[in-house]
């Protein structure tokens, strides 16, 4: 498709954090143990079990600035990579896929996911010109509640088997307008 437009890294700043495309010397020691966390992996529906440097080199060598993008939360004073945001763009249908892991079991359920989503949401949606985003959510996730108000519609429901070998995970699959951003926006509520 040629309306794609060249790559090029992201990079902004919010109150607290540095946000902005990671790159291979941000593959710390710190981040290869963020998935064997009970409690990300939880909400990951995945296996908790630890990836190695080697894993997370590969992993951010499948991101390009472009279509995909891998996006770090890093705290201003201390430069740590506390999380990410992975975005996929879908150009033909003008919409991006958000996934968001806070990792650092330290700064969790303290705003930095919310901090750092006003500008995630207002890059893509207004400055790439995209007309919505998607995600899906483990069903019973705290934060739930904050993305309706955000202006987040769940468009279906599926079910996934557990990753723990529990009872089957309810995923909710969502989904945020423009024009919704725009309204949560303008209510001051983003």
């Amino acid at each position: 498709m040629s309306d794609i437009p060249p790559a090029k890294p992201v990079r902004f700043e919010t109150e607290r954090y540095i946000v902005r495309s990671i790159v291979p010397d941000d593959a710390s020691e710190n981040w290869t143990r963020w998935s064997s966390d009970p409690e990300a992996a939880r909400w990951l529906n995945m296996p908790a079990r630890e990836v190695s440097q080697a894993d997370l080199l590969q992993y951010i060598a499948t991101f390009d600035d472009r279509s995909r993008f891998l996006i770090g939360v890093f705290e201003k004073g201390s430069g740590r990579l506390i999380g990410f945001h992975a975005i996929y763009i879908d150009w033909a249908r003008r919409a991006y896929l958000i996934n968001a892991l806070i990792g650092e079991s330290d700064v969790r359920h303290k705003g930095a996911r919310s901090e750092t989503r006003l500008p995630i949401h207002e890059y893509f949606l207004e400055t790439m010109d995209l007309d919505h985003s998607v995600c899906t959510v483990v069903e019973g996730h705290p934060s739930l509640a904050l993305m309706a108000s955000w202006g987040w519609v769940i468009d279906g429901r599926s079910e996934r088997p557990s990753a723990s070998g529990g009872a089957p995970v309810g995923i909710l699959h969502m989904r945020l307008t423009k024009d919704s951003w725009r309204r949560a926006r303008a209510k001051g509520q983003t």
